[in-house]
């Protein structure tokens, strides 16, 4: 071989090593470095099969919303009515008043004072012993002059003008607090010859006074000038459970003097 030849195949040689050292060094490398896998995001949040960060919540099911529930919240400072409850019965009766012909309340109320006002000065006058009296012996005697009573308020109402009656009348509640009077009753007794009211009807009371007797002069004692009645009460009987109700009766009451019991009311047409 010549110089020359072995030169050439001296440089060849060199080649092939520096090239077989390239590829020895790469393939160390691949097996000394884990493989990175590179994922791109595609964008869209709630891709299917992916998993919630970590510490997420989702939250609550509040159930399918109604046609009226708004997501909006009430105004600051709103307050809801206050739920008012069934209405008491002086409550009803104050409504009930309030529903009549003020002409016609005032001709009834102006009826059952004066019938009533009448009956106990009446009964009162006769100076009988309650003791020989009970419950129901006051009721037939009161029913007994009622008539009586009746005839003399329809003498003083023919005598007056009725449309200067007053028109404001409402329940009287007071007559409870100071006489005992039941402010809400029904018609117990009728006037000889008339019936009941035959529709379902309340009767309120409107009126009441001091039952002491008329013709005892001044120095006689509250016992002796209450020998029977403390007080009177009179009442407006009026239809329940209809639109258009009607005035159907006014009756007279009073209140024993020794017994504290009511008595009445005894009714009268309106």
């Amino acid at each position: 071989m010549s110089p020359n030849d072995a030169s050439i195949a001296c440089a060849a040689w060199k080649k092939f090593f520096r090239a077989s050292a390239v590829v020895l060094t790469g393939l160390i490398a691949n097996v000394m470095v884990p493989a990175c896998t590179i994922k791109l995001n595609s964008g869209i949040d709630n891709e299917e099969g992916s998993e919630p960060a970590a510490g997420y919540e989702p939250p609550p099911d509040e159930g399918p919303k109604t046609d009226n529930e708004e997501d909006s919240e009430p105004a600051a400072g709103y307050e809801p009515p206050p739920d008012e409850g069934p209405k008491t019965p002086e409550e009803q009766a104050e409504e009930t008043f309030a529903q009549m012909d003020p002409e016609e309340l005032a001709l009834a109320s102006a009826k059952a004072s004066f019938t009533t006002y009448a009956l106990a000065g009446m009964i009162e006058s006769l100076n009988l012993d309650p003791a020989t009296l009970d419950e129901a012996a006051i009721a037939e005697l009161m029913t007994q002059y009622m008539p009586l009573a009746v005839a003399e308020a329809d003498r003083w109402l023919s005598t007056i003008d009725t449309s200067t009656l007053p028109r404001e009348n409402n329940p009287n509640f007071e007559c409870k607090k100071k006489y005992g009077c039941p402010y809400i009753t029904g018609c117990q007794y009728a006037v000889p010859g008339h019936s009941l009211p035959t529709v379902r009807h309340a009767c309120m009371v409107n009126d009441c006074g001091d039952a002491r007797c008329r013709n005892c002069p001044d120095w006689v004692g509250d016992i002796l000038s209450h020998l029977l009645f403390r007080a009177w009460c009179s009442y407006v009987c009026i239809e329940e459970g209809v639109t258009n109700a009607k005035i159907v009766a006014v009756g007279a009451g009073a209140i024993s003097s020794f017994g504290g019991y009511f008595v009445g009311p005894i009714c009268r047409d309106p």
